[in-house]
């Protein structure tokens, strides 16, 4: 069962503390306990109240976080309040319960007869990232009417004051101060004692300071430093307490040298007070704030003795606890073991941080925070060990902000973790422990000694076991010498000292050039603008210096901030002379004065670099790389940190447009200012809704609704919303770009079509640039992508991804009169092809207007007259693309044949070497087609229509010409009469069926039978298949070469046919008898004699009895070499088939015969 419901917190204890929140809370100072430090610091604070001359009575009360300074600084407070205050009365009871000489020195001085506590004005605040005056003005005010509202005092008229302040923009320290001294005067004559001023987290305020130091509040604290000294002649003295967890200096490490060397002597003004308690005080605290049960398990009181037995042996205790006391402060802490106990308050003054003070663990529910750890624990007698300490204190830290000797031993042990892994809990935790004991460093004799470790375990013979494991693995090592394990450093690389002698060795390096290179070209987005016009536009980034001036140079067409980093007085004077003269309308130009303190921060990354550059053993060393790491992470911040405020506080620099001055003063007006500048830049740019398309980088979705928007523009001009349904990317790119503007909308009749904007339209100004540039090109044809560059820059500044939308656009507003080219091709009509590759490669499609006068309007009449017979009036583009159409779409036969009258020939020529339609139609046709362009009168182009028919008409007809021919071709090798028609063909077919068997197929014959034969096909199907078997190809692609080719394989093909059939023939008649033949056709040709050819049969008898005949033949012919072989036997068939076939004659079958032989 969880201990959570019997061991809990008080919440006074947990909570951070307010100072203007619980400035009247009792219950804070009721749990207050003023330690052995407190006591110490009043008594100091009260020896000053007895003198009200000139004495030191400014402090810092320095501490870390968690340490009680804010507690302690609100007790202080309610010391001197009014003693009808609830909380007063219970602070000073409290006070004098404890040391009565302390008390005593609050009493007001011996001569006042009242004895009572002194009573003064009480200012707090609490730091903030603002300017302290203000925040200060405003706390005086309330502080004031507090103090005077108490026993019917009268408000003084210095409230008034404090009032104008407010209201003021800005508050000079001279009049604050000299309104404080009045407020003191009015104090004392109100019987007030003093005026007390508490500024709790000073360091907000000094972090502003540091990145705001025109306000100049560091010298406020100067002046109130020295006012308070002074002292007053009404009795009324000014004490002032600032609370710090460091020094002024480290607020001021981001500024310059001089800088940092004033606040150091302005923290001289202020006597500091270490606010750090002693061990023994914090855990008292702490036992008081830990709610137990009323009576603790045996088990606990003894392990508690045997523990402080052992320190105290190990003089492990802190100076002023011996074993008994020690015992029992353990006991009042319990569940925290003695040796966490210990630990807690020298960790938190080492590592802890704003959400790591020791009360933000006790109060803490986060993974191993206590009250975590509490509800884990199952019964009485069950410890939070110190492992746990480390799992919240150490796992979460960052560690690169504690100091290096502790990051050190920081990295040693987290690296040690990574090195053993978690295999062995028991190990872990006891690495854990140590690591904690050596972090904290040696405090007499709490140290990491095996018998103080064998209690920070449930079992000591698991310590033991894991000491074993983890010196066998290299973890830990015993130092002999002192009895202490350490983590095993693995380092002995001294990241400070080389990070010290990189920074010497920098020397005056180019700070612009490292901006330029780390941070250049950062966007400036101008926020207003941008909204206006619906797209991001911004400001790029660009650094220079005194050495690097002259190197500006001119924008890049983006509007762009140069930031002049000056340094000292030259610098200065350098900005004045060569800079503000630089006029460009895109440059904003901006003097830097901090520019030392950004050099600083750059310094440090840059020798971080140069260590890693140049160190190879840092390589090779885990626990060193880790440091590193950390090191160069919280550097690059810094510098993140300075570059941004270069921004964030636009009123610390000096800035200038166009040669003269600007007045930013603060982030709204930079960016009203930056908004105006490119609203007078881009003065004609048009207001486009939408983010996806309006943008010079589109997305790869906003890519393909753009592009598919293109293709509705292209397919479906029209209709409505260019028929795109629902509402995808491309509707609301449309509805933005198409239907706000007019440009597709509904003409007077009542039909969708692309227009010229609308009056009033955003983008009239665009489209008056683009008409402009469409009649640019009636003399020479342009691209788009030359328009690219207007449009993009001032005065319009439109977005690339809006561009081929507008251009697509003004293209089908203009088709009529446009012509279009591809890589000067021309295009007489735009496919989605060719819109994929105009959106792809705008550069390679151009554009030109065309218009027709003197001599062309003439040739131009007859065009009409050939082409068209409605009467209606066209232009160029109109009458070339049904020409262009028709050319275009003729199939690669027609294209590519030889096989046409001359004139058709040259006007096919005319197409494809014209570079216009202008060209084509005035100059290219005309001459192809035999006509003198240069005449100008009327006869000249008598029979011109007449010639431009018969050209297209022999186009037209070229490829069916071509399958007439090949149709009688195929007839005649059918052997039928050349006007064959297609059907009679395919009936006479059925006696080439089964044909295919009597050949061997070595080069198609058998495939061109199979064709000839196939019935499944229908007749014109049928007719093609055969062409295309013949010329290898579609007959539309044939080649002059194709065609002769097929008309070559169909003559052989057609004279082999003839060969089989006298093959199948004979075999058919010796079929009829009982005995097995062989068929062989004997064919001789022989120059200047008729073919002679004979089928053989022959028998199974014949063949044995040729067998010893032919085998006699071998050897007569074996002799011989294979060619006179060849020739004995050609010569020896000639001879006998010429002599047989005319004693044979009768039995000879003509080709005449074989003809007429049916097929069964």
């Amino acid at each position: 069962m969880s201990l959570a419901r019997q061991i809990q917190v008080n919440t006074n204890y947990t909570r951070s503390i307010n100072l203007e929140r619980d400035a009247d809370s009792l219950a804070v100072v009721n749990a207050y306990i003023p330690t052995t430090r407190a006591l110490d610091t009043l008594a100091r604070i009260g020896d000053t109240f007895a003198d009200v001359g000139d004495m030191p009575r400014a402090w810092t009360l320095m501490g870390p976080y968690g340490s009680g300074k804010s507690s302690f600084a609100l007790f202080l407070s309610h010391l001197l309040g009014n003693r009808n205050d609830a909380a007063t009365c219970a602070a000073q009871e409290k006070l004098e319960s404890i040391d009565e000489d302390v008390f005593g020195k609050f009493l007001k001085p011996a001569d006042d007869s009242s004895d009572t506590a002194q009573e003064y004005c009480r200012i707090f605040l609490t730091g903030t990232p603002e300017p302290l005056s203000r925040r200060l003005a405003l706390a005086l005010l309330d502080g004031a009417r507090v103090f005077f509202s108490y026993e019917g005092r009268q408000l003084p008229k210095v409230i008034t004051k404090f009032e104008e302040f407010i209201s003021q923009v800005t508050i000079s320290t001279s009049q604050l101060i000299h309104v404080i001294d009045e407020l003191q005067d009015e104090v004392a004559k109100a019987n007030g004692d003093g005026l007390l001023i508490v500024i709790d987290e000073l360091g907000k305020f000094l972090e502003y300071e540091a990145r705001h130091p025109e306000t100049n509040d560091i010298f406020l604290l100067q002046a109130l430093a020295e006012q308070a000294y002074k002292g007053h002649e009404n009795g009324a003295i000014l004490s002032v307490f600032v609370l710090l967890h460091q020094s002024f200096e480290q607020y001021a490490r981001g500024l310059g040298k001089a800088q940092r060397n004033e606040w150091a002597k302005i923290q001289g003004r202020f006597e500091v007070i270490p606010f750090l308690e002693s061990t023994e005080q914090t855990l008292r605290i702490v036992g008081k704030a830990i709610n137990q049960p009323k009576k603790l398990p045996n088990t606990v009181v003894v392990q508690t003795k045997q523990v402080s037995q052992l320190l105290a042996t190990l003089n492990a205790l802190p100076s002023t606890l011996d074993k008994h006391s020690a015992s029992h402060l353990f006991q009042q802490c319990y569940p925290l073991h003695p040796i966490s106990a210990l630990l807690l308050p020298v960790l938190c003054q080492k590592v802890a941080q704003n959400e790591r003070t020791l009360f933000n663990y006790l109060g803490s529910a986060e993974v191993f925070g206590f009250q975590d750890s509490v509800k884990r624990l199952e019964h009485l007698g069950d410890w939070i060990y110190p492992w746990e300490i480390y799992d919240y204190f150490i796992s979460n830290q960052p560690a690169a902000v504690v100091d290096h000797l502790t990051h050190r031993r920081w990295a040693e042990v987290v690296t040690a973790l990574e090195r053993l892994g978690d295999d062995n809990p028991d190990a872990v935790r006891v690495l854990k422990t140590v690591g904690l004991l050596n972090l904290i460093g040696a405090q007499a004799g709490l140290k990491a000694s095996k018998e103080i470790l064998s209690y920070c375990l449930h079992d000591s013979d698991a310590v033991t076991n894991a000491l074993e494991v983890l010196q066998k693995r290299a973890v830990l090592q015993l130092r002999k010498y002192n009895n202490e394990y350490r983590v095993w450093q693995g380092s002995d690389f001294d990241l400070e000292l080389r990070l010290q002698e990189e920074r010497g060795k920098l020397g005056v390096f180019s700070l612009a050039e490292r901006l330029s290179r780390q941070h250049g070209g950062m966007p400036i987005v101008a926020r207003k603008f941008s909204i206006q016009k619906g797209a991001m536009h911004y400001f790029t980034t660009a650094f220079t210096d005194a050495s690097s001036v002259n190197q500006i140079g001119e924008s890049a067409g983006v509007p762009r901030i140069v930031f002049y980093l000056a340094e000292d007085q030259q610098d200065d004077e350098s900005f004045v002379k060569q800079v503000v003269a630089h006029t460009s309308p895109l440059d904003v130009l901006v003097k830097y004065p901090h520019a030392a303190a950004l050099r600083d921060a750059v310094a440090d990354v840059l020798a971080l670099e140069a260590v890693q550059n140049k160190s190879q053993e840092l390589h090779s060393d885990p626990v060193a790389q880790r440091e590193f790491r950390d090191y160069y992470q919280v550097a690059l911040q810094a510098e993140e940190t300075q570059v941004h405020l270069l921004l964030e506080q636009p009123q610390r620099s000096q800035w200038y447009w166009q040669g003269k001055a600007v007045q930013i003063d603060g982030k709204r007006a930079f960016q009203n200012k930056l908004s105006d500048i490119l609203g007078s830049l881009y003065c004609r740019m048009p207001t486009i809704k939408n983010e996806l398309i309006n943008r010079d980088k589109p997305s790869s979705q906003a890519a393909a609704g753009r592009n598919k928007l293109l293709e509705m523009m292209l397919l479906h001009p029209a209709e409505e919303a260019l028929g795109i349904e629902k509402f995808p990317p491309e509707k609301a790119m449309y509805l933005a770009l198409l239907r706000e503007s007019g440009i597709h909308r509904l003409d007077e009749t009542g039909k969708w079509g692309f227009f010229s904007p609308n009056s009033g339209s955003s983008l009239q100004a665009t489209w008056a640039e683009i008409e402009e540039f469409l009649n640019s090109t009636e003399q020479k044809a342009r691209p788009f992508s030359d328009l690219d560059g207007i449009l993009t820059s001032i005065p319009f500044g439109l977005k690339n991804g809006v561009l081929p939308v507008l251009y697509l656009a003004a293209y089908f507003v203009h088709q009529d009169e446009l012509a279009l080219y591809e890589e000067g091709q021309y295009l007489p009509t735009l496919s989605k092809d060719v819109l994929e590759r105009f959106v792809k490669t705008p550069e390679l499609f151009k554009v030109q207007l065309f218009r027709i006068e003197g001599i062309r309007a003439t040739i131009f009449k007859e065009y009409m007259t050939a082409l068209f017979t409605d009467g209606k009036t066209r232009s160029v583009v109109q009458a070339i693309k049904p020409l262009a159409t028709f050319v275009g779409g003729l199939n690669e036969y027609t294209q590519k044949t030889s096989d046409l009258p001359e004139h058709a020939k040259a006007f096919r020529n005319a197409f494809h070497l014209s570079k216009s339609p202008e060209q084509l139609l005035f100059e290219g046709i005309p001459q192809a087609l035999g006509f003198e362009i240069r005449a100008t009168e009327q006869a000249k182009f008598d029979g011109y229509v007449e010639r431009l028919k018969d050209t297209l008409s022999a186009l037209k007809h070229a490829y069916s010409k071509m399958l007439d021919d090949q149709q009688k071709l195929l007839a005649q090798a059918l052997r039928l009469k050349a006007n064959a028609t297609i059907p009679e063909m395919r009936r006479i077919t059925g006696r080439y069926v089964g044909l295919d068997t009597y050949t061997v197929d070595t080069d198609g014959l058998k495939a061109f039978i199979n064709r000839l034969t196939n019935s499944d096909k229908v007749d014109h199907d049928w007719f093609i298949s055969i062409l295309m078997f013949l010329g290898k190809k579609s007959p539309e692609k044939w080649l002059d070469g194709d065609k002769a080719q097929a008309d070559m394989r169909l003559s052989e093909y057609s004279r082999r046919m003839l060969d089989l059939e006298a093959l199948r023939i004979h075999d058919q008649k010796r079929q009829n008898t009982q005995d097995e033949f062989d068929v062989i056709l004997l064919k001789s040709i022989k120059k200047g004699e008729k073919e002679r050819q004979q089928p053989v049969a022959i028998s199974k008898m014949q063949r044995e009895a040729a067998d010893e005949l032919k085998s006699r033949l071998n050897d007569q012919l074996s002799g011989a070499d294979k060619e006179l072989q060849l020739a004995v036997l050609a010569e020896l068939v000639d001879d006998f088939l010429r002599d047989y076939q005319t004693t044979q004659r009768p039995k000879v079958v003509s080709p005449k015969q074989l003809s007429k032989v049916k097929h069964d």
